[in-house]
């Protein structure tokens, strides 16, 4: 039980704004409130500030998790680094930041998920052919009227090419416009040339692993351009535009990217 218990539950929002002031004043957590939103953040990081939302309507459910003393406690603790709240209804009511630093703490949230009977099964768009297999990066649904995407910048900050602006990512997931994909090692090594890496419909981009303990994250990587064997990439862990030969990287990249994206988000 929260600290103010359920209480009442017919005005969820107004419930959680004050919750969530309170919690913010007593633990000294950034807390910051416009007209018919609110967002508490546990912590503010680098520049670029990369990771994943998860974004969800404010269920019975996702209300129960919210009021959940544990997950009071992950706020406390710093274990993700924040939520934002809206008021009016919409698919992305209730936002969860989790950067690549705090990943432990998405396995917690889950945990608590869990805990209010939603059952996690990441749904993935797959799509294969003879030369291997690509997956969407849009909007990745893990349980009923929940989904999560990755965000190459919490700050939302104009980036060095237009592709990695978070903005991009955000209007493929609310639009589904442009298309990300993530393509496996086969498909890329099949299919290197004949990409349209100036195509700002599609985005193309291929998954290298980071190990934060036992879990393994699969990070992203822009392919912004391709100059005979030589890939201009952006690691969006990473924060920065590199160049890698195609021949010496290729074995960094995962040929199965649907069952590292499943992995890691269940």
């Amino acid at each position: 039980m929260g600290i103010f218990g359920k209480g009442n539950k017919s005005n969820y929002y107004d419930y959680l704004l004050n919750l969530y002031n309170y919690l913010s004043r007593t633990y000294h957590l950034h807390y910051q409130e416009k007209s018919g939103v609110f967002q508490v953040m546990t912590r503010y990081g680098p520049k670029p500030w990369p990771g994943i939302k998860v974004h969800s309507l404010l269920s019975d459910k996702i209300y129960d998790v919210l009021i959940d003393q544990r997950f009071q406690q992950i706020m406390i603790h710093k274990k993700i680094d924040g939520i934002k709240i809206y008021e009016s209804r919409s698919h992305k009511q209730v936002t969860f930041y989790i950067s690549f630093h705090s990943i432990f703490g998405y396995k917690d949230l889950l945990d608590i998920f869990r805990a209010h009977r939603i059952h996690i099964e990441p749904k993935l768009e797959v799509h294969r052919d003879r030369s291997g297999s690509y997956v969407s990066l849009n909007r990745i649904y893990i349980a009923n009227n929940i989904y999560v995407r990755y965000s190459t910048d919490f700050y939302d900050e104009i980036r060095s090419h237009p592709k990695i602006d978070d903005s991009i990512w955000r209007s493929a997931a609310d639009k589904g416009h442009p298309h990300i994909w993530t393509v496996s090692r086969s498909y890329l090594l099949n299919n290197l040339y004949n990409l349209n890496y100036e195509d700002h419909s599609n985005i193309y981009t291929f998954l290298t692993l980071i190990d934060h303990g036992k879990i393994r994250v699969p990070v992203p990587n822009l392919i912004l351009s391709l100059s005979s064997t030589t890939l201009i990439i952006c690691n969006i862990y990473e924060g920065k535009i590199t160049e890698k030969n195609i021949k010496m990287f290729s074995e960094f990249i995962s040929d199965h990217p649907k069952q590292r994206l499943r992995d890691f988000l269940r």
